[in-house]
């Protein structure tokens, strides 16, 4: 399991045991106080996820993507009426048959774990993903597998 801690700009890895493995400092989105609601917006969001994807060709060094957005946050923006009810409903069946959910919608998509820039920035500067440095997003690598789940705290 991994364990996002937005606040504290920390990754932690668990064992399936559930005891500690690793920590490492994170970057996070140009806008992180609060939880990401919409495409554009800078923000990382917040909630359970699960990884669903890796990129060993991603530009950003390495990537892992998650399962953003969830059903949690279709259901909430359905409500709030900033998605219509076809994107929510793909979103969910999506998350029901464990496949990537639609990352083209109001909410935005794309949200990564990856590697450095090439602009090698500092502080938080991604567009809502989590970055950590090259060396960092190697050895996490070897601890996370497809499925794992990512939950990302304030």
């Amino acid at each position: 399991m991994i364990e996002i801690l937005k606040n504290e700009r920390i990754l932690n890895v668990y064992s399936n045991e559930g005891r500690p493995v690793r920590s490492f400092p994170i970057s996070l989105g140009k806008n992180p106080l609060h939880p990401k609601t919409q495409e554009g917006d800078g923000r990382t969001p917040e909630g359970a996820y699960r990884i669903i994807s890796r990129n060993p060709q991603s530009k950003f060094h390495l990537s892992f993507g998650i399962n953003y957005p969830s059903c949690a946050d279709a259901e909430k923006a359905l409500r709030e009426k900033r998605i219509r009810f076809f994107q929510y409903a793909a979103i969910r069946v999506c998350h029901l048959i464990g496949v990537r959910p639609p990352w083209k919608t109001p909410l935005g998509g794309y949200i990564m774990i990856h590697g450095e820039s090439p602009e090698q920035k500092t502080g938080d500067w991604t567009m809502g993903c989590i970055a950590l440095s090259n060396r960092d997003i190697e050895s996490l690598d070897v601890l996370i597998k497809k499925g794992d789940i990512v939950n990302i705290l304030p």
